[in-house]
């Protein structure tokens, strides 16, 4: 398995940033190439829940929710129906929340596995890592921006905020 990981801070209280981060819908407003979200279970917050995200690129991906941790974060499990998101063998991503001396900061990681055995992993050290990487930081930078401004990011933004990263 591997992970990466990124943080940007956020200058707001931690209670203010977990009222926006549970709501589920709001993914297609800071994260990189999604123009749609919609949830597709009557849960909307908690394990269980679920939201399908349409990206520009890669198209539908279902999202659904396997750890709640009230007040801090969760974790979403990428897949497509039954089956896991393309390219992996599996796939998880956590938003969380942590103290911070102004305001929080908003922890973004991915976890994922790839099919192919050793093959997969010489992908995934020469390019996934890479790509990923890059994929969790542009997100952690944009829900930070996001929630400071109230207001859509867009990939033309995403120049100027990668410096805020941690």
């Amino acid at each position: 398995m591997s992970t990466v990981r990124a943080r940007a801070p956020i200058p707001l209280s931690r209670e203010a940033c977990w009222q926006r981060l549970r709501d589920l819908s709001l993914a297609e407003h800071y994260v990189p190439g999604v123009t749609e979200c919609h949830l597709t279970t009557d849960r909307q917050t908690g394990v269980g829940a679920s939201r399908v995200v349409r990206h520009r690129l890669f198209g539908d991906m279902d999202e659904t929710v396997v750890r709640w941790d009230e007040g801090e974060g969760f974790t979403i499990r990428l897949h497509q129906g039954d089956r896991p998101a393309r390219p992996f063998r599996e796939a998880f991503f956590r938003y969380e929340l942590q103290p911070a001396e102004r305001g929080c900061l908003i922890c973004t990681s991915m976890t994922w596995t790839l099919p192919g055995g050793p093959i997969g992993r010489l992908l995934d050290a020469l390019v996934m890592k890479g790509v990923m990487h890059r994929n969790v930081r542009d997100v952690a930078v944009s829900l930070a921006e996001f929630y400071r401004t109230g207001e859509s990011v867009s990939e033309a933004d995403l120049p100027r905020l990668r410096s805020h990263a941690i």
